[in-house]
């Protein structure tokens, strides 16, 4: 890549960048995407692919964080997310999607308070979606004894990634963004009306900057840093399972999450594959054996898959935010961000994308409304953040593995 000049820069190449590509070069601006490895490489090509409807946060709790009115504009935005998705999928972006989500509680007294919050969706905001389950349900359901009750969620589903992310990608460039991989931000610079983005190979000069980077960002901007904290999570894929093994462990072909501090979440491929998602750390850096480090919370869940062999592992580097909802903000003069998806990026961060596009020509409803989220810095700055963070989340892990 040569020096270039565009109507917008993109810093970052997996969902929300590539969404946002795709908006701004269909609305006729010139849009170049710089992304520091290949695409997808974050959290947006390394996820469990659990396709979710909402916020992070539960609609009480964001009730009481930002009053009824803003509680309510933001389910909304949520839902706008979810048909952004499905008409990304109309358009032809083949991504395996499938519909069905369990949400299972670890803990008995733990189940009262989902089907409540069930109850209260259906009655303040419409959404009838949730079906109640008790530990029976769930045993009949899915072959475990490690959850004793929940919800079922009929709309959220499942989908491919990757698929999503290289579909998005493909728009992005049939509409005339220009996709520039292993070309990292080093730099940007506010000078004389434009902004100045520099590669280690060459630099693009803009007159507006997308920082879409999530939880890959840290250098770029004090703000994005404070507020967003990478932290990387694991995911393993079993062998091909024997088809009644596969089709026994989760009933109507659906996904499964918790509602652990750290969350596992797992499903069922179209090839007969267990995908399961548990385990965390602080850093960019991985555990020296993912498959065993992985294997070792699946068991916990499906011991009866003991003998099937991994045939995959990897990890991905998402975003998260104290307050678990999205950082939107102005960045500068002419920057925008949207990070911290706190895992439910899938269905957001495409959806985010859209609104920095939008933001970018004067469309400010939907930023406005996100940016003004409260959002509080993680302590000890970038230095601290990591260990004070995993030194926090440590009494949550033990409480996760008592079922405290």
């Amino acid at each position: 890549m040569s020096n270039v000049k565009a109507d917008v820069c993109v810093i970052g190449a997996g969902f929300t960048g590539l969404s946002a590509a795709m908006h701004l070069a269909r609305a006729g601006r010139s849009v170049v995407v710089l992304e520091r490895g290949r695409i997808a490489d974050g959290a947006s090509g390394r996820n469990g692919g659990q396709a979710s409807v909402g916020m992070r946060l539960k609609q009480d709790a964001l009730e009481k964080m930002v009053g009824a009115e803003d509680a309510r504009r933001l389910w909304d935005v949520a839902l706008d997310a979810w048909h952004h998705l499905h008409g990304l999928i109309a358009e032809g972006l083949d991504c395996e999607f499938a519909p069905g989500v369990f949400r299972l509680e670890h803990r008995l007294d733990a189940v009262p308070a989902a089907h409540r919050h069930a109850a209260m969706l259906r009655a303040r905001y419409g959404f009838d979606a949730l079906e109640p389950l008790g530990p029976d349900d769930v045993r009949r359901l899915i072959a475990t004894d490690a959850y004793q009750g929940g919800v079922y969620d009929r709309v959220s589903g499942h989908l491919h990634p990757l698929k999503l992310a290289f579909g998005l990608a493909r728009l992005a460039r049939d509409a005339g963004a220009q996709l520039f991989e292993n070309s990292a931000a080093t730099s940007v610079d506010e000078t004389g009306g434009v902004s100045m983005v520099r590669t280690p190979a060459a630099s693009v000069e803009a007159k507006r900057v997308i920082y879409a980077g999530n939880g890959m960002m840290t250098g770029l901007d004090g703000g994005i840093d404070g507020h967003v904290m990478p932290i990387r999570n694991y995911v393993l894929a079993t062998e091909q399972l024997a088809p009644e093994v596969a089709e026994g462990l989760i009933a109507r072909g659906a996904a499964v999450s918790d509602t652990r501090f750290v969350v596992y979440y797992f499903r069922v491929s179209r090839d007969r594959r267990l995908i399961f998602g548990g385990g965390e750390t602080y850093s960019y850096r991985d555990p020296r054996d993912v498959k065993t480090f992985v294997r070792s919370h699946m068991l916990r869940v499906f011991p009866q898959v003991a003998k099937a062999r991994i045939d995959y592992a990897w990890g991905g580097t998402l975003g998260i935010t104290r307050s678990r909802m999205p950082f939107v903000r102005r960045v500068g003069d002419r920057g925008l961000a949207a990070a911290g998806f706190s895992g439910r990026g899938v269905v957001l961060a495409p959806y985010f994308g859209k609104v920095l596009a939008d933001a970018v020509r004067d469309r400010m409803e939907t930023f406005d409304l996100l940016a003004r989220l409260p959002m509080s810095r993680f302590p000890g700055g970038v230095p601290l953040r990591a260990p004070m963070l995993l030194a926090g989340m440590s009494a949550y892990k033990i409480r996760d593995r008592l079922g405290i």
